[in-house]
């Protein structure tokens, strides 16, 4: 749409003139244009006795009978909405018109002003007194002599505040009022003047329709706008080509048509009737899309305007669609997509440039021949006209010599490449089902690319474009953007590229005819044979014989998988044949490799030498192919062939050497040869030499040995079948083999990995290798390798060999062994640490030498595998402080309520809160988890290091339950339980405890381990705690034994640390076995930091031990339910005289106490403390 001006491309907006009073202007103004819906755009004059220079004087209508020069006038739309304005706006002050006579005569010769200046346009009149706030109108009579004077009604004066919002909103809409009506008068007359001509023309029916519809436009009547703007577009379709200056007028047509067609196609998305603008767009191209053809023939320079014309209209019907209208909207069809329209304007695009191409070709330089474009050309009073100095039109030489110097300046390709990229990204975007026209698109963006001299980036596109045409086998479209590489290669200056893309293309049978194929093939095998070579050689990554770097030949063509562009253009099938029994005299320990190639180029390709390149234990060698088979004559199992002539002369070998690919025929040749050492042997790659700098060479080892048949076999039986089927080998080669193993020469020797099928972390594993031979062999080389199988990537381990004493070594690189005769024997012990759990796999490989043979080399391999576990887990229980129950503050997470034995298994982060003040109990049990029996020697609480932590952590027991002489044994299982207390200083987040550290070994005896095995130490991370500062705590203190019969005292206190009001409902539940007198059911109030205390009296009449009746805490604050009683008894003693049981009397009504030692009692309660609260 930057293509049109505003008035095109924007609804238009009403002009209003805004006279005297100009300190008014700005507010009203913007409040005009920024506030008020619909905007309405203002020009101030300050003197409003001058407005008459606003208004100016209507023009007399056309004559009845006279024929219109122009359809539409270029400037009547923005004159409507910059310069005419339909509403005047009289500002008068308040004290102007209630003031003295002066002021009063000066107030009505400006209405009088005004009045004369709208009358002749017919424009209306708003008269604006601007009163302060909270002032009264002006008298009615004095409204009524202002009105009488301005030729107004009463409702067009307005006594308003301006500087109020209320005010400036009440103007606003008297002006849109007034310009509608304005609009609609105008429109009106326009029809009336119009309905009385006779038989008018077209175009003066189109300027009329055009008009009136603009005007319904002003006044926002969108649905009669758009039915007139039809109205006019029809009009435009019915005018005819004049006799004189066919060529301008049709210029000048499709420029109205396109005025007209953008108006219809706005005004209809604007109310969502998005079908119907998609058929008036398909009208207006039917119309306009080709001149007719009384232009014809039509000169270039007007063929590429008019191609610019046309993607215009593609462009901005995509730039609508895309911008105004919901893609779930959209209409199924394909043509409806906005990116349809972006590439039919691309299109259009490219068919300009080849016509300004045909164009520059014809005019060298351009205008030459026409005496160049006349000099101050300019736009005329018409749409779509142009007038030279003077007004005058311009001939048709001139007209086209004008249309030559305005596409001089338009840069052709960048246009169509801007298109197809947006349609591009369109498809990419929102289209399902467009993958092919997408890469349809990515091919003319690479032939625009290289038609603008951006030859790299049109051969990246080209390149990806052609592979899915490989992959999804689309020929035509693939020969299209073959030529297209061609090029670039060529201008790019690259024949490796060039040969490629020219086999390729010459192999399309449906794109080229036969001689072109063939006139293309021989042009690039002859580059092929050229002996000069086209670039500098290259290192290859294969080696030769001698295990140095093969240099790459000048000229060398890699097929390395189905996506290179010469996969297509030859045939490969290889094999092994099986080899001969030792015995044979000629044939025996030789390996045969087979290779069949086929040619699908419509040319024969000579090959001069052909080579494979093979892989063992000692590197890569390259073997020389010939003709002959690898045996002569009918082969049966069991039976050796009879022997080649082997004494040939060198012109012979040659001859056998050389190779004639012939168009569609299997041409098969073979590799014979003695492999120097036994092992597994690979075919890597074969190397088809067509020249002394020049090769074609096929990667066996990059994914093409999953198929039989490599390249393009043809859809006929011949290609398909199995050259190595045919006589003398029939049968012997088997097809698709690319590895083989070849036999020792003698026997190998035995290589044996022993040790224990598990392992426990922080051991050193210990393994034993053992190496027996049954016949000599010498230059013994051992490489160890022992990894993990999974998880962290790779992970290899260290492998440690016994020294002296207790010491060891680390194993680095081979390990050389003597020399070893026939039936010896050597063993070699190693340890191998491993510090985490998995499954370790440890490998030997031996690599020697025969000592008879030739020295043939060998290798002979061994494996362990051995799954490590950890030794023990570790679960920490916590208990709150005995008799002491809390209240903790919400945690980040979601709440948690803590058992009064919570487990803490496996969690990194501090899930456990506890409360400042009383020490906490954790209980670290430790759980066996090897599959032996482990005897713990030790175990200790390590303390964080100093000042990682702000806890203090004491062990009070190691309760170890060691017997008689020794720690625990332990087998897989069994758990082994320690005790510590936890207490800190002060708050903290994710306290770090420390570690439990536990030496221990491996029982004697335990699965053959020996006595006194070597100790292990094992540390295991403690969890992380919260320490905060409790709500509340709760604590109980009653006699621990009572006699029954006498009263004892129950006290509940509850300790505040808060800074907020603490209620709580306290409720004693009924209890068998107690009598109780107190409160029941109780609210009690705990001040901030205070304390409150709760007390019951209670009788016992039953012995032994008994619970105490259940009290519940309620504290609906925090939503929290607490059970105070929870795990706490009494022991209560038959009615006897104290002295009876050893109990001391006291006075009369106390409590009995116990004489039991208070660590006893207190060790009693450790495990069973009351729960903490987590909210």
């Amino acid at each position: 749409m930057q293509y049109y001006p505003p008035e095109l491309a924007t609804p238009p907006l009403a002009l209003v003139a805004l006279l005297g009073c100009p300190e008014l202007h700005s507010t009203v103004g913007e409040f005009l244009r920024s506030t008020h819906r619909p905007p309405i755009n203002s020009i101030g004059v300050g003197d409003p006795t001058s407005a008459s220079r606003l208004f100016g004087e209507r023009k007399g209508s056309t004559n009845l009978q006279t024929q219109p020069k122009e359809i539409l006038k270029a400037d009547w739309f923005a004159k409507h909405r910059q310069k005419r304005p339909a509403v005047a706006a009289l500002f008068l002050a308040r004290d102007a018109v209630l003031g003295d006579p002066s002021s009063w005569t000066r107030c009505t010769q400006q209405a009088d002003a005004v009045r004369s200046a709208t009358r002749a346009q017919g424009a209306r009149t708003v008269l604006i007194v601007a009163q302060p706030p909270n002032t009264p109108e002006i008298p009615d009579e004095g409204a009524l002599q202002l009105c009488k004077q301005a030729g107004i009604d009463r409702r067009c004066l307005l006594c308003l505040c301006l500087t109020e919002p209320g005010g400036l909103v009440k103007l606003g809409r008297s002006l849109h009022e007034q310009a509608g009506v304005y609009y609609l008068e105008e429109s009106r007359r326009i029809l009336s003047i119009h309905a009385e001509r006779r038989l008018p023309p077209p175009e003066l029916n189109a300027r009329v329709s055009f008009k009136a519809a603009a005007l319904a436009e002003f006044r926002a009547d969108w649905s009669t706008a758009v039915k007139t703007y039809q109205t006019a577009y029809a009009q435009v379709q019915k005018v005819q080509l004049g006799s004189a200056l066919p060529l301008q007028h049709w210029y000048e047509l499709t420029h109205v048509a396109e005025e007209v067609h953008i108006k219809v196609v706005t005004l209809l998305l604007h109310q969502h009737r998005s079908q119907e603008a998609l058929a008036h767009f398909q009208q207006h191209m039917g119309t306009y899309r080709h001149p007719p053809p009384r232009l014809a023939p039509v000169p270039l320079a007007a063929v590429v305007a008019h191609h610019g014309w046309v993607a215009r209209q593609y462009q901005v019907m995509g730039e609508l669609m895309s911008s105004r209208v919901d893609p779930a909207h959209l209409p199924p069809q394909r043509d409806c997509h906005p990116a349809y329209f972006f590439l039919c304007a691309a299109t259009a695009c490219i068919e300009r440039r080849r016509s300004a191409q045909q164009l520059r070709e014809a005019q060298a330089p351009w205008g030459s021949q026409r005496g160049g474009a006349p000099a101050g050309v300019s736009p005329g009073r018409g749409v779509g006209q142009v007038v030279k100095e003077g007004g005058q039109r311009l001939t048709d030489a001139e007209f086209l010599a004008w249309l030559e110097a305005e596409e001089m300046q338009v840069s052709h390709g960048k246009a169509a490449i801007a298109m197809l990229t947006t349609a591009h990204e369109l498809y990419k975007k929102g289209s399902q089902g467009a993958t092919r026209l997408m890469y349809h698109i990515g091919a003319l963006l690479a032939r625009e690319r290289l038609a603008c001299e951006d030859v790299d980036s049109a051969q990246k596109l080209l390149e990806s474009v052609a592979g899915v045409y490989r992959k999804e086998q689309w020929g035509v479209p693939l020969a299209a953007a073959l030529l297209e590489l061609r090029e670039c290669a060529h201008q790019q200056r690259r024949p490796k590229e060039h040969i490629e893309y020219s086999l390729e293309l010459a192999c399309q049978e449906n794109f080229l005819g036969e001689a072109q194929r063939r006139a293309i093939a021989q042009a690039a095998v002859a580059a092929l044979q050229s002996r000069t070579p086209p670039s500098t050689p290259q290192a290859s990554p294969r080696s030769s014989d001698s295990g140095e770097p093969r240099t790459a030949l000048p000229l060398e063509l890699q097929v390395q998988s189905a996506s290179s562009g010469l996969f297509s253009c030859f045939a490969l099938q290889w094999g092994f044949a099986p080899m001969a029994p030792q015995q044979d005299p000629v044939a025996g320990g030789q390996a045969c490799f087979g290779v069949a190639l086929r040619s699908n180029l419509p040319v024969g390709l000579p090959i001069t030498r052909l080579e494979v390149v093979f892989a063992d234990r000692d590197g890569t060698s390259a073997q020389t192919a010939l003709h002959h088979p690898p045996y002569q004559g009918q082969q049966t199992e069991g039976t050796t062939g009879q022997a080649l002539h082997t004494h040939q002369s060198q012109q012979q070998q040659l001859q056998q050497q050389q190779l004639m690919l012939q168009p569609q025929q299997w041409s098969v040749v073979y590799c014979k040869w003695q492999p120097h050492c036994s092992g597994r042997l690979t075919a890597q790659a074969v190397i088809a030499h067509t020249g002394d700098t020049s090769a074609i060479v096929w990667d066996l080892d990059t994914g093409m040995g999953d198929s039989m048949v490599v390249g393009g076999a043809g859809d006929s039986l011949t290609a398909l079948q199995n050259p190595f089927l045919q006589p003398p080998v029939a049968g012997r080669v088997a097809q698709g083999q690319l590895q083989m193993e070849v036999p020792s020469r003698q026997k190998p020797p035995k290589l044996q990995l022993q040790g224990a099928g598990f392992a426990m972390v922080g051991e050193q594993m210990p393994v034993n290798l053992t190496l027996t031979t049954a016949e000599p062999i010498l230059g013994l080389e051992l490489v160890v390798k022992a990894e993990y199988l999974e998880g962290g990537g790779h992970s290899d381990l260290p492998i440690l060999l016994p020294h002296s004493g207790d010491s060891s070594q680390p194993l680095q690189g081979p390990l050389q062994l003597p020399d070893m005769g026939g039936e010896e024997t050597q063993r070699v012990q190693m340890l191998v640490p491993v510090a985490r759990p998995g499954q370790v796999h440890l490998s030997a490989h031996l690599n020697y030498h025969a000592e008879q043979g030739g020295g043939e080399s060998a290798e002979q391999g061994a494996s362990l595998e051995v799954v490590v576990e950890a030794p023990f887990t570790l679960h920490c229980q916590f208990s709150a402080p005995p008799r002491v129950q809390s209240i903790m503050p919400p945690q980040p997470e979601p709440s948690q309520f803590l058992a009064p034995a919570s487990a803490l298994s496996g969690n990194p982060r501090g899930a456990v809160m506890l409360p400042l003040g009383p020490p906490a109990v954790m209980v670290a049990c430790l759980t066996a988890m090897g599959p032996c029996q482990v005897f713990i020697q030790d175990i200790q609480i390590q303390p964080p290091s100093s000042g990682s932590s702000q806890a203090e952590v004491v062990a009070i027991a190691t309760a170890l339950g060691a017997p008689q002489g020794g720690g625990p044994s332990l087998r897989k299982g069994d758990k082994h339980s320690c005790v510590v207390q936890v207490q800190a200083g002060a708050a903290g987040q994710d306290l770090h405890l420390g570690h439990v550290v536990i030496t221990w070994a491996r029982a004697a005896g335990s699965d053959g381990d020996k006595q006194g095995a070597d100790s292990v130490v094992t540390s295991l991370p403690l969890p992380l705690v919260t320490f905060q500062q409790p709500l509340l705590q709760a604590s109980m203190v009653h006699a621990a034994e009572v006699a029954a019969g006498m009263p004892f005292m129950v006290k509940l206190t509850l300790q505040s640390h808060s800074a907020l009001l603490q209620t709580l409902e306290v409720i004693l539940k009924d209890s068998t076995g107690f009598v109780t007198s107190g409160p029941r059911n109780s609210i009690v109030s705990v001040l901030p930091h205070q304390d409150s205390v709760v007390a019951w009296q209670m009788v016992a009449y039953s012995s032994g031990y008994q619970p105490l009746p259940h009290i519940e805490l309620t504290s609906r604050q925090h939503s929290v339910l607490l059970n105070a009683s929870h795990g706490r008894s009494v022991h209560v003693l038959p009615a006897q005289l104290p002295s009876a049981i050893g109990l001391q009397e006291q006075p009369s009504g106390a409590l009995y106490t116990s004489r039991v030692d208070n660590l006893t009692n207190s060790m009693s309660q450790l495990g069973s403390g009351p729960p903490l609260v987590l909210i």
